[in-house]
């Protein structure tokens, strides 16, 4: 998942061919999702709620300079918010989403 900063918000974009940002996305358990920023100078928090599906659970940080990987543990449908900074930035230049997601019911 790329978590960037745009002009007016942030936005999270699955890897895949042809994928919207923002758009609901699906993981079976046991896979491994990455979080990242394609963006310079990036800083970015990803929160699922106290009832977060990864292990580890937890808000996920990061940046341009830092992945973050967690696994997908516990089916279900999940909102989540994917805040983006800009590194050394003044006021303004933050930006948040919402999102959704779905871990299925089945294994690997």
């Amino acid at each position: 998942m790329d978590v960037k900063r745009t002009a007016y918000a942030a936005s999270s974009t699955a890897s895949i061919q042809n994928a919207k940002s923002n758009a609901l996305f699906c993981a079976k358990p046991g896979t491994t999702v990455t979080w990242k920023s394609t963006g310079k100078d990036i800083g970015f928090v990803v929160d699922v709620g106290p009832a977060s599906p990864f292990d580890p659970p937890g808000a996920i940080i990061g940046g341009s300079d830092r992945e973050r990987s967690v696994k997908a543990s516990k089916p279900g449908c999940y909102k989540y918010s994917a805040g983006a900074c800009m590194s050394g930035a003044t006021s303004g230049m933050c930006g948040t989403a919402n999102a959704e997601l779905i871990i299925t019911a089945g294994g690997n």
